[in-house]
């Protein structure tokens, strides 16, 4: 009888496990409706092609813009409902009229293809290939037969495509633009796009989003009649965590940016060697904390006039003591302000938001050091570090803003190279000022401090 028994419960689940793919197809297909009725309600139409697989499923779809201009207003009504500051952008983004956007962008069209397990909830692999240009595009390409020679087999060969991952719970987990290695030539105008590994990594939880986005190589080559661009970037990384505007952080480096612009009678060059650069926003007790640290390093520019170069540049900025109640307030009310046209809040309103913010009292610190200039003017090594300091206050919009000047202390270290000051004197003549410094080692000290709208360096006042 045990044996039945166990021949029974194992034929059951058996047979649940065999079913179980036909259940999650079925949802997912009915999830794939809904998404349907979704995204045409929102001008774009969805046609399932074909669907495959039993315990993963493949669908193949396309999906067409028939309404751009819902598309656009979905698109930016959902950022404004998660983001409520990008409001002004928002409405900014929709002054094209319906038949501006619909003539430009509707008929664009994609082909993409889904793949699903059927065994248990999983990530959702989707990829879309741009297929189809505009329809009011696609009707000059008829009559542009050298265009349409060099853009259509780019889209027949599904060029510009797109790899995503979507979680359980619909959410964008990753993003990956597919390889591009391809030369377009039009007339006298040849584009080569030359771009690797860029991609987008999210990670929502609890409200923060955690992200890096980064790109393995960006080349963008134009030749034309008289003009000869080139633009390269090298390893591009940043990794984020978001919260909101005032609760953020980001770490970004480059190891070499460059672009090159040839005309006939001129050359412009810019490069960069590295870029390492931090920064954050923090809301704690009702105040805001600003940090950002930046190093750049081999940055390079020349033109048909001019020369710099700069072996190392550093800036730190600290900014504390700012109320994140009056930041919020200043920027509602300001955005109130360009919504309606200066018909709404008041102009009294933002002076007082900004004379709160005065009053809050606020402490800035900046530090500058660079090394190794050339070009316009050489110096070996320059730096200096500085202190705002405006304490809470009673400061009121009846007083001169020059009475700011008597509530603010200032404090900062200037750093020169004794050969720079020998520059800078040959420049621009030797003053009082710059005889004050005080001479450690290879370099002059300026140590020099306003208070109460009094300044003095190395403790000699100036007139």
């Amino acid at each position: 009888m045990s044996n039945m028994k166990f021949l029974v419960v194992s034929g059951i689940v058996v047979a649940a496990l065999a079913t179980t793919p036909l259940f999650i197809a079925n949802s997912v297909d009915k999830k794939v409706e809904e998404t349907k009725a979704m995204l045409e309600m929102h001008g774009l139409k969805q046609e399932i092609v074909s669907k495959s697989g039993y315990l993963s499923s493949t669908r193949t779809f396309s999906l067409e813009v028939v309404d751009a201009q819902k598309v656009r207003d979905f698109l930016l009504d959902s950022l404004v409902a998660k983001n409520p500051q990008y409001k002004l952008f928002a409405q900014s983004m929709k002054t094209q009229s319906k038949e501006e956007i619909n003539e430009a962008l509707n008929g664009i069209r994609f082909n993409g293809e889904m793949t699903n397990s059927n065994l248990l909830p999983s990530d959702i692999k989707v990829s879309l290939a741009l297929v189809a240009l505009s329809t009011s595009l696609q009707n000059e390409l008829v009559q542009e037969k050298a265009a349409a020679d060099a853009i259509l087999p780019l889209l027949s060969r599904g060029v510009f495509a797109a790899d995503m991952v979507f979680g359980s719970d619909e959410k964008l987990k990753f993003f990956k633009l597919k390889d591009i290695k391809e030369q377009l030539k039009l007339d006298d105008v040849t584009l080569n796009l030359d771009m690797s590994n860029q991609v987008l990594d999210l990670n929502e939880n609890g409200g923060m989003i955690n992200g890096k986005a980064a790109i393995g190589k960006q080349a963008i080559g134009l030749q034309a009649e008289g003009i000869n661009f080139s633009s390269t970037l090298d390893n591009f990384i940043y990794g984020f965590s978001y919260k909101d505007d005032l609760n953020n952080k980001g770490d970004l480096s480059i190891d070499k940016y460059a672009f090159i612009l040839q005309e006939p009678y001129a050359t412009t060059k810019f490069s960069l060697g590295a870029i390492q650069a931090t920064s954050s926003v923090e809301e704690v007790a009702k105040v805001l904390h600003v940090k950002a640290d930046y190093a750049l390093s081999a940055i390079d520019f020349s033109d048909r006039t001019d020369t710099i170069a700069i072996e190392k540049l550093g800036i730190k900025l600290l900014l504390d003591g700012i109320n994140s109640d009056t930041m919020k307030k200043i920027q509602k009310d300001y955005n109130a302000l360009l919504l309606s046209g200066g018909a709404g809040t008041p102009d009294k309103v933002i002076i007082d938001d900004f004379v709160a913010l005065i009053n809050s009292g606020v402490n800035i610190t900046l530090n500058v050091a660079t090394q190794n200039i050339t070009g316009l003017i050489t110096l070996k090594d320059i730096g200096f570090d500085m202190t705002f300091s405006l304490p809470k206050n009673s400061y009121t919009d009846q007083q001169s803003p020059l009475e700011l000047m008597t509530l603010l202390d200032i404090t900062s270290r200037i750093k020169i190279h004794k050969d720079d000051k020998k520059t800078l004197e040959e420049l621009s003549g030797s003053t009082p000022e710059m005889n004050y410094g005080r001479a450690e080692g290879d370099f002059f000290i300026y140590d020099v401090v306003m208070q109460k709208g009094e300044v003095n360096v190395n403790g000699k006042a100036i007139q």
